[in-house]
């Protein structure tokens, strides 16, 4: 740091050889450029030494004058020498550098000469990439000159329009953008639309064609779909060939093929898709759908063939009328067979069009033949014909047509009656009953009941062989209902009569009603039953459903024997069995239902006092009121299938079990006292002892006293107070007390500790300090709580 100047009142020089030894101290800083001029600058004025500074500076530079001086005249002798030897060379150079700028001239001729071959070269490979260029470019565009030249012979052969509206197509999306640049492309395309008009008149000449092939076609096609439905329903081959035909062996080759199989579709597959290639599908699909309409409208024009007069002949006028449906039937199948193979030519919307055309006037004409036929033979076979072609109608998915209704609609509303008519008749006969067992007490009455209920049963008969007894499992009601049902197809049957149907017809015509009857009337009748009635009559109703499912086998043998039937021409079955079972199905479930919620209604735990030091010494009243309601039921089953009296069985004891599990480990009960175990202990011994004396069939009273194994296991184990064995054991197959769950442990533990805590306050304030059985359960109970929540964290994690 430099010294503070003095100030002016206080200067004073400084003293000889101090001075002259700052002022040479200055000068040797500036010598070896250590110091900084403005710092040594700065110091010389500070202290008043710039006149001596200045002195001994120029003496300085004095000396190194002098000192100059003396080198110089040192060294002279060599510098001239130096110099000398640099004229010596002086020579030397000159020469190379002529022979440089000589080389110099040889080396530019050569590199001029070089660059102008290297330029003939560049030139020349330039024009060879240009020839390759337009080589590759020849050959990749020649594909476009190759399908042109196709495309133009296709169209002068007039052949195939198909493969060149395929070629077109390619050209034009694949290949013509490839040489859009090109002149020849712009002609290629200025030529395309012409092509594509003259493809679409190709089409439509086609079509055109096609379709005079569908109108000639159209009866060939109606008939075998019509023999396909008539095989399938076994309707006589005369309802559907020609009387000239039905002397002849009928080809069964058309059975095996597809009704449509007769025309080939491919020209119009074919045709639509040029047209939609091109963008003229709207005017193809209208100009096939207007076609179409005209071609329907002629052929629902009735011929004179199906007049009826004196001068036609039956057979005439069959086949007149056959031909006429055939070729009706074969419209509607070959415009059903489009509109699932096509898209866009034709839709539901056109479809429900010409339906809505063609059925007033069929219905019109079927009406006026109807009407003028006066014999009753005749008439039944234009029926089955008129059954045939609807049928046939609905099987290529078109709704139901109003001609069928002119024969089912009076028909459907006598079902109907009967329907309405046999449901309140059964209701009544359901409601009336008292589901009881029936009882006959003579021979004449058992005998009527077997002719008209001729069902087997488990009976059972009088003690006295000198009196007649009864009792048969199944109640009134059931035999009433059997004959109702019964009634119920004799007068279907009656609507029948006289029209000459077939088997399957008559069948079908018999049994659908019956199937409704029991199916819908029956079957709700009896369900509503199920949720109004007791436990006892639930078991009756259980059981008169068992004999319900088994009259079906009767009733279907009077069906077959009213239409003179075998069971090998039935179209099919009637559907009670299953409907009877799920009736049981249901009333089962009633029934656990309802043993259930009496059993929550006598297990009164609510009440229970769990704080009790001490148990009674016997079962506790509740327990002993439901066993002896399970008792009383339970031997009301014997009657009922062996799987629905276990089932009750097992159920109602694994509900009493969940209840008294679920009630012990309650959120509502606080604590528990072990005089309140022992007490759960004996009510669980009673239920044990309900479980070893109850006798079910086909049900061992092991598997009864299983029901009760956890809440058997979690009761000894409190009462054991065995909580190390448990926990030592837990999780291996040898556990003492494997049924019994963590949570519930726990939970119990907890709710055993709150009841001895209060207990210990009591008698904490009796024997202060002394040693009682309470308070080593409470540290029991305590440690074992402490173990369990670190088994199930423990386990948590895992």
């Amino acid at each position: 740091m430099s010294p503070q100047p003095p100030a002016a009142n206080n200067t004073t020089k400084t003293s000889g050889p101090a001075l002259y030894h700052n002022v040479q101290t200055y000068i040797k800083e500036l010598e070896i450029s250590e110091g900084q001029l403005s710092s040594v600058l700065k110091n010389v004025y500070e202290n008043n030494q710039r006149e001596e500074f200045m002195k001994r500076l120029d003496d300085r530079v004095k000396q190194y004058d002098v000192e100059i001086e003396k080198l110089c005249s040192k060294n002279y002798q060599d510098f001239v020498k130096t110099f000398n030897d640099l004229l010596s060379v002086r020579e030397d150079t000159s020469v190379l550098k002529n022979q440089l700028v000589e080389n110099n001239e040889k080396i530019q001729a050569l590199g001029n000469s070089l660059i102008t071959k290297v330029d003939q070269l560049v030139l020349e490979n330039r024009k060879q990439n240009n020839i390759l260029l337009s080589v590759e470019t020849l050959n990749r565009y020649m594909p476009v000159f190759n399908i042109y030249r196709q495309l133009k012979n296709q169209m002068k052969e007039k052949k195939n329009y198909y493969q060149a509206l395929k070629l077109l197509e390619e050209l034009e999306n694949n290949y013509l953008p490839m040489v859009k640049n090109y002149r020849f492309a712009q002609s290629i395309h200025h030529s395309l639309p012409l092509i594509k008009h003259d493809i679409i008149n190709e089409t439509f000449s086609d079509l055109k064609d096609f379709l005079e092939t569908l109108r000639v076609e159209a009866v060939k096609c109606g008939k075998i779909a019509n023999q396909q439905m008539a095989h399938k329903l076994k309707i006589d081959k005369k309802y559907y060939l020609m009387e000239s035909e039905l002397e002849k062996i009928e080809d069964d080759s058309d059975l095996k093929k597809l009704p449509f199989d007769v025309v080939d579709f491919s020209p119009l597959y074919k045709n639509l898709h040029m047209n939609q290639v091109l963008g003229h599908k709207a005017n193809f699909s209208d100009y096939y759908r207007n076609q179409r309409k005209k071609q329907l409208q002629l052929a629902m024009n009735s011929n004179s063939n199906m007049e009826m007069n004196e001068s036609k002949t039956e057979r005439d006028l069959l086949d007149a009328y056959k031909l006429y449906l055939h070729n009706i039937t074969g419209f509607f199948v070959i415009e059903d067979q489009i509109l699932s193979s096509t898209e866009g030519l034709v839709d539901e919307r056109y479809m429900d069009e010409l339906f809505s055309k063609a059925l007033p006037r069929l219905k019109s004409i079927i009406r006026k033949i109807m009407e003028e036929c006066s014999n009753a033979e005749l008439m039944l076979k234009l029926k089955i014909i008129v059954v045939l072609f609807c049928i046939t109608i609905e099987e290529v998915q078109f709704p139901t047509i109003q001609l069928s209704d002119l024969l089912r609609e009076i028909r459907e509303k006598y079902y109907s009656m009967l329907l309405d008519k046999s449901s309140e008749k059964i209701n009544l006969i359901l409601t009336e009953d008292n589901y009881t067992c029936m009882e006959i007490d003579s021979q004449e009455a058992y005998n009527l009941l077997m002719e008209f209920f001729p069902l087997d049963s488990k009976e059972t008969k009088g003690e006295s062989s000198d009196e007649f007894f009864r009792r048969l499992p199944y109640s009134g009601c059931v035999p009433k209902i059997f004959l109702e049902i019964k009634e119920f197809v004799n007068n279907c049957v009656k609507f029948s009569e006289g029209l000459n149907s077939s088997q399957t017809e008559l069948d079908d015509m018999i049994r659908k009603p019956t199937n409704r009857l029991i199916t819908e009337r029956l079957s709700e009748n009896i369900r509503q039953l199920i949720n109004r009635v007791s436990l006892t009559q639930l078991v009756q109703i259980v059981v008169n459903t068992i004999y319900l499912e088994k009259s079906i086998d009767l009733l279907e043998k009077h069906l077959l024997s009213v239409i003179k039937a075998n069971s090998s021409k039935q179209s099919g079955k009637l559907q009670g069995i299953s409907v009877f079972k799920d009736l049981r199905s249901e009333a089962e479930t009633q029934i656990y239902e309802l043993l259930n919620r009496k059993i929550d209604q006598l297990i009164d735990l609510e009440s229970f006092n769990w704080n009790m030091t001490e148990a009674q010494g016997q079962a506790s009243e509740y327990m002993k009121l439901l066993l002896n309601f399970l008792k009383s039921n339970l031997d009301s089953f014997s009657h009922l299938p062996s799987k629905l009296a276990q089932t009750a069985c097992v159920s109602a004891c694994r509900h009493v079990a969940q209840s008294l599990m679920s009630q012990m480990i309650s959120p509502k009960v606080k604590s528990i006292n072990y005089g309140a175990i022992e007490q759960l202990n004996l009510d669980l011994l009673q239920c044990e002892t309900f479980a070893h004396s109850i006798r079910v069939d086909g049900l061992d009273n092991e598997t009864i006293l299983f029901c009760f194994a956890d809440v058997r296991q979690i009761i000894d184990l409190a009462i054991s107070k065995e909580w190390s064995i448990y926990l030592n054991d837990y999780g291996e197959a040898n556990n003492k007390y494997n049924r019994v769950q963590l949570n519930n442990a726990q939970i119990l533990l907890e709710k055993l500790r709150q009841g001895a805590s209060r207990g210990k306050g009591i008698l904490s304030r009796l024997d202060i300090g002394t040693k009682t059985p309470e308070k080593d359960d409470l540290k029991l109970i305590e440690a074992a709580l402490k173990q369990i929540k670190n088994l199930i964290n423990q386990t948590a994690n895992f």
